[in-house]
């Protein structure tokens, strides 16, 4: 954890988008489009900073998906940052609010339904707070993940998080008071 990025994103970097439908399908079943990015968005989502990259002695990148579901209400989830990975979750039942930081002391809080998805970039801490028993989150991921092998592992603690932004923002000499967003999905 010794180097810093040079340009890490912000928690204005945190991209909201409605999810799409419902349509009646071919099958007769109901058809909802979670994620639909435009392809700026979707280049975005599998571009990966090389140094960052070269800090892990094995190739992660690649497209992962996993479900959290039955998440009981007030259930906190994440509280971790990743340097490489990005991340895209969408509700699929329940509600869920999302807290964001960043390195220069921005905040950003999102309540968020089935009627959004969000893409997280790396180095912004997220925490997700379920809002009501039973809620479910699907979220994709641009880097694999083996469970026995810990340098796949891009997922840093919240006590890292913090002593790197202390530290990002004396070098950079940031000491005003940190921006603070909130929107409601």
């Amino acid at each position: 954890m010794d180097t810093l990025p040079r340009n890490p994103p912000t928690v204005d970097d945190v991209r909201e988008f409605r999810v799409t439908g419902p349509w009646p399908s071919k099958s007769g079943g109901v058809l909802n489009v979670p994620v639909a990015l435009p392809h700026l968005e979707a280049m975005r989502f599998f571009d990966y900073d090389p140094a960052e990259l070269g800090r892990i002695p094995i190739d992660i990148r690649g497209l992962r998906v996993w479900v959290v579901s039955d998440i009981p209400a007030g259930g906190v989830g994440g509280n971790q940052f990743h340097r490489v990975r990005t991340e895209i979750s969408f509700v699929v039942k329940g509600k869920v609010s999302w807290r964001f930081e960043d390195l220069y002391g921005g905040t950003r809080v999102i309540s968020w339904s089935p009627d959004n998805a969000l893409l997280m970039p790396p180095f912004v801490i997220h925490t997700l707070v379920s809002e009501e028993s039973g809620s479910a989150v699907v979220t994709l991921a641009n880097t694999l993940y083996i469970p026995d092998d810990p340098r796949t592992h891009d997922t840093y603690r919240a006590d890292l998080f913090y002593a790197m932004r202390d530290r990002f923002r004396r070098e950079a000499g940031l000491n005003k008071r940190p921006r603070v967003h909130a929107s409601v999905g």
